[in-house]
């Protein structure tokens, strides 16, 4: 069980983007027509990894954010690296962060929190640097930050329930217990 963890994060990461290409059809029909939601599941599942997973000499999550962020580049995007760069640098900012703050559910969902508008936020500006799209701030935040925050910290919430306990003890499996 102690060597086969990584692989079922890894396995965990890809259902999680394959979910966020199959919910991102289901979000155009439910909401209002000029919201653009972006689910970022994958991510917000890495969050957590760094969270109650990591210790402070692995880098599981940014090793996993660089493989499966190249992948929703390649499958969702037109721009191969946007999300790379950005799933992996907010990443490693969440990390510098947990070496001083405690894992508790407070500072997870700000952590969540911060971690989701900085991420959409870096995005929106890479993609208007390479002029992908021309939106400008204010459309940007009233029909696209607001509602991806909110949709975001809800699946959070639900990603935190079902794994914060179970990858804190993947945690103490993995580099605690001795076989």
């Amino acid at each position: 069980m102690k060597n086969m963890i990584p692989f079922l994060i890894a396995i965990i990461c890809f259902v999680f983007v394959i979910l966020e290409g199959t919910l991102s059809l289901l979000n155009m029909t439910l909401f209002a027509d000029d919201w653009m939601i972006v689910s970022h599941f994958m991510f917000l599942f890495l969050i957590y990894v760094t969270i109650y997973f990591e210790k402070t000499t692995t880098f599981y999550a940014i090793a996993f954010s660089i493989i499966f962020s190249f992948i929703v580049d390649i499958v969702y995007t037109d721009v191969i690296g946007v999300y790379v760069f950005a799933y992996t640098l907010v990443l490693y900012v969440i990390r510098v962060f947990m070496k001083v703050l405690q894992s508790n559910f407070i500072i997870a969902i700000l952590i969540t929190i911060f971690g989701i508008v900085t991420t959409d936020i870096l995005i929106f500006f890479l993609y208007n640097i390479i002029q992908i799209h021309q939106l400008s701030w204010e459309a940007y935040w009233q029909n696209r930050l607001i509602p991806t925050g909110i949709w975001n910290l809800i699946a959070g919430l639900i990603i935190y329930i079902g794994f914060a306990k179970r990858l804190q003890k993947w945690s103490f499996i993995r580099f605690e217990r001795a076989d």
